[in-house]
């Protein structure tokens, strides 16, 4: 079994117990909690409108606690390594070929990323044939993940922190 290999499946185990942060709604952390998604839950759709997005691919879906709440007003796939629902498809973004869309949404995963992985993910995301990638940044994530958005939209500030989501073209 590869360093890689052996990665992916601890990441799996470890991410199966989820964050207590989003307790007691959710496992998968304080920013999938429905109060913290206002702003992502209206922002979304808009831009999904606006740039005309046939196709959404979630990866990083956990168990849809805020995304089951949006019409997203395009065809929607939840993807994510530990899925906690039915209707989220099991998918390791790292090892696995990314699913066919026209926009990536990849929500509060990265960050979750040791560095190395980070920047494989980013590079698969930016050469795949997809139109768009929606995905929070935060400045204390690898440089390759600061990419000029489209647009942008402020989720929180802490402290000298700016957690953004962002629209990028593909």
């Amino acid at each position: 079994m590869s360093e890689h290999e052996k990665h992916v499946r601890m990441n799996g185990s470890e991410f199966k117990k989820g964050w207590t942060g989003g307790l007691p709604e959710t496992p998968c952390g304080y920013g999938s909690r429905v109060k913290q998604t206002r702003k992502q839950r209206i922002i979304i759709p808009e831009w999904i409108e606006r740039y005309e997005i046939q196709s959404l691919a979630d990866i990083g879906a956990g168990d849809l606690n805020w995304s089951k709440l949006v019409d997203f007003g395009c065809a929607y796939a939840a993807y994510d390594l530990v899925p906690r629902v039915s209707g989220v498809t099991r998918y390791d973004l790292i090892s696995e070929a990314l699913p066919a869309a026209d926009c990536y949404m990849v929500i509060w995963v990265l960050n979750h990323l040791p560095a190395n992985q980070c920047k494989i993910a980013m590079r698969k995301l930016l050469k795949s044939k997809a139109r768009y990638l929606i995905m929070t940044h935060d400045p204390r994530m690898p440089k390759s993940t600061d990419i000029k958005p489209v647009e942008s939209l402020v989720l929180r500030r802490k402290a000298e922190h700016i957690f953004e989501l962002r629209l990028i073209r593909l």
